[in-house]
């Protein structure tokens, strides 16, 4: 018989409509009744899924009997193979691609962490690395872990390094001064997450530093620039921003 006799047959046996038959294999109902006319032909993983549907073999489906020739056999075996390779390079294919996508969604998601200062996502950020920043201590109201407006924890842009050229505005909580002579904070974190932060005396903190957290101070909370040396537009330029990689000095003349 021809292969639209068989599978017209073969689906009558089942006392399948053609709408049910088209649901089951994912084509439209058309497109069976384009089979059954001999108007179209199915392809081989759609041929591979009717063998399985019908319990009938590869052969029967494609041939439209049992028994075949040596050359018919081997023409058999060679759509077989193919169908099989197709089936595994197609999940090979979503498998990678599912993991491309995933990746980039997880890129995605640590810049906009970083980007954002969410510490949350910095804290378990791979590419970044642990520094240690310093900035003057705020004043004890400010700090005071009673404080009905931040419950303790307070903002400021801390110096990550002697150049005066990478900044990074960390919000933490340290608790009330000790009674540590000119106090400023020492921070060890990564990205906008603090891991450990000290009080400790301004004479342990070098000259250098304190110039730079002068500098970001009085940019950032103060009208008053004079003496910096700023190769940057002061506009708005750390208003929403959580980390800072520009030159910003204070110009001491002694």
């Amino acid at each position: 018989m021809s292969f639209e006799q068989d599978i017209k047959n073969l689906r009558l046996d089942k006392k399948m409509t053609q709408q049910e038959l088209a649901d089951i294999i994912h084509v439209s109902r058309q497109t069976i009744s384009a089979w059954e006319n001999g108007k179209n032909y199915p392809g081989l993983d759609v041929l591979r899924e009717l063998s399985n549907l019908f319990v009938v073999s590869f052969e029967k489906i494609i041939f439209g009997e049992e028994s075949m020739t040596e050359k018919q056999k081997s023409i058999a075996d060679t759509i077989d193979r193919d169908v099989a390779l197709k089936a595994r390079y197609k999940k090979a294919t979503i498998g990678l691609v599912s993991i491309v996508v995933l990746l980039l969604l997880w890129v995605v998601m640590l810049t906009i962490g970083y980007q954002k200062g969410i510490d949350k996502i910095d804290r378990f950020n791979p590419f970044l690395q642990y520094t240690v920043g310093y900035t003057k201590m705020p004043s004890q109201q400010l700090v005071n872990p009673n404080n009905p407006k931040n419950g303790g924890y307070w903002t400021r842009w801390f110096s990550d390094n002697d150049m005066g050229t990478e900044w990074t505005k960390l919000t933490l909580t340290t608790g009330l001064n000790p009674g540590i002579k000119d106090p400023y904070v020492m921070v060890y974190h990564k990205g906008s997450y603090v891991k450990i932060a000290r009080i400790v005396p301004g004479s342990s903190v070098n000259k250098v530093m304190k110039s730079n957290v002068s500098a970001i101070t009085r940019l950032a909370y103060s009208k008053n620039h004079d003496n910096l040396s700023l190769n940057m537009s002061t506009t708005g330029a750390l208003k929403n921003k959580s980390h800072f990689n520009k030159a910003i000095q204070e110009l001491v003349v002694e």
